[in-house]
């Protein structure tokens, strides 16, 4: 048999193989949500019997089934050859190891190489990043580097590169994450439409098969973008958040905030994390804010659970933080995702209460036998995040979507209360950066100016 028939078999055989899959997935889906239907008696019953705790249950998995359901109407807009000038800014702090790596994956993105310039700032590291930043200039003069000087902070980098910035669109990339081939074409895409404010692409774990840590984290990323942001894109462009890894913005939108947003303070401290979230939210107030899946990018994640645990406390605070701001205003948007976003703030706010009253409240009540009904319901919600992923995603990693919700209903729910508790402590955790406030010296600012149209070299090795 001819090699060519060999390969159509095996083709074949495999896509039965994965069709088999998910109809087993949809399956076993089904019998979840036909549990759930199921049980919809004794959950009446408790809410007779203990109406906040039921309630709470209740509008719990009616949110969490209606973004599933919404999610499934998410299309990313469509590429009609808009091609506005782009200015691709990456901030750096301590990154010699990727920095390289970054920068070559903007350098080689497929969009014209008039219309793009790639910034990166380096933000007073400490290690060699800089003089890697400098070999790239070297090497492709199409880069703008430039040296702060001394460390400022991400923000002032962020900054810094939207003064220096020409395009009409900023796409920002995080020093440790990498654009996919097609990433800033598909990025631009939705600009077409001039209600769109910024756009947030879709990122994914990059080291995500490195251990346990770094695989539940992939799982977490992808129902995190694939089904809240592609949620909050359908209802009228209500992204809460463009994630730093790859997100872009409107310059004229971006330039009037560019002060109060580089400056802000929150209880008398300086806002030093949660820059995306902060930016997101402020350009959102005036327009729209959408997900596109198609801008694909992937971001190193913490492979040891201390480094995770800060890592979310900071967004957990820059989240409480912004919150503060966005129920000013999303009662003007779509009321459908007025209602989600509100509803996002407010359970979070009283999860810790319902855990401890679902868990200690019945044993120290003598009750552990109606402890079995929470349970598994966390287990039926924990499955259907695991199960969409396996969908999605033939990698086989889906059930460390059920470890994520077990640290996130043992650890990462009390996070809430600490974050608020040490909401004034403003610094990072993840990294040695400043966490004060200063105005750039630009005396002290090395800018190397790009040359556009030069050629893209090999940054990089390649892997052998």
């Amino acid at each position: 048999m001819p090699a060519s028939m060999d390969r159509l078999y095996s083709d074949r055989s495999t896509s039965l193989l994965r069709t088999l899959y998910r109809v087993l997935i949809v399956c076993y889906g089904i019998a979840i949500m036909g549990f759930v239907w199921l049980t919809k008696d004794l959950t009446f019953s408790t809410l007779a019997k203990d109406p906040v705790f039921a309630a709470y249950s209740i509008s719990v998995v009616i949110y969490v089934l209606g973004r599933f359901v919404l999610a499934l109407f998410y299309r990313p807009a469509p590429d009609v050859g808009h091609r506005p000038s782009l200015s691709v800014i990456i901030p750096a702090f301590n990154e010699e190891e990727g920095i390289l790596g970054t920068i070559q994956s903007c350098l080689d993105a497929d969009y014209p190489s008039e219309l793009v310039e790639i910034i990166a700032v380096n933000d007073g590291s400490t290690d060699g990043t800089w003089k890697k930043i400098q070999h790239a200039k070297v090497l492709s003069p199409r880069l703008h580097a430039i040296d702060m000087g001394k460390n400022y902070g991400k923000r002032t980098a962020m900054a810094e590169g939207i003064r220096r910035a020409r395009g009409e669109i900023l796409c920002f990339v995080d020093s440790d994450s990498y654009v996919s081939f097609d990433a800033l074409k598909a990025i631009v895409a939705p600009f077409a439409d001039a209600r769109v404010g910024a756009v947030v692409g879709h990122a994914e774990v990059r080291n995500r098969m490195f251990n346990w840590v770094t695989k539940m984290q992939q799982v977490r990323y992808y129902a995190a973008f694939r089904i809240i942001k592609g949620t909050e894109s359908l209802l009228s462009g209500t992204v809460t958040c463009a994630s730093g890894c790859c997100a872009a913005y409107r310059t004229s939108l971006v330039q009037p905030l560019l002060k109060a947003w580089e400056f802000q303070t929150f209880l008398g401290r300086p806002a030093t994390f949660g820059d995306d979230r902060a930016l997101t939210n402020r350009i959102l107030a005036q327009g729209r804010v959408v997900y596109q899946s198609t801008a694909r990018a992937e971001t190193n994640a913490p492979t040891t659970l201390g480094v995770f645990f800060r890592q979310q406390l900071r967004w957990k605070k820059s989240w409480l933080r912004e919150s503060t701001y966005v129920v000013r205003y999303f009662w003007r948007k779509n009321p459908v995702a007025a209602v989600f976003t509100y509803a996002s703030i407010v359970f979070p706010l009283f999860a810790p209460w319902v855990v401890l009253h679902a868990v200690l409240g019945r044993l120290v009540g003598g009750n552990p036998g109606g402890l079995w009904f929470y349970l598994v319901g966390t287990y039926a919600m924990a499955m259907l995040y695991s199960l969409y992923y396996a969908f999605r995603r033939v990698d086989g990693l889906w059930y460390h979507g059920m470890t994520f919700v077990g640290l996130y209903m043992s650890v990462l729910v009390f996070q809430t209360y600490w974050g608020i508790a040490t909401m004034r402590d403003t610094r990072w955790g993840t990294r040695a950066s400043t966490v004060e406030h200063a105005a750039l010296d630009q005396d002290n600012v090395t800018s190397l100016p790009s040359s556009p149209g030069a050629p893209v070299p090999e940054l990089v090795e390649a892997p052998t």
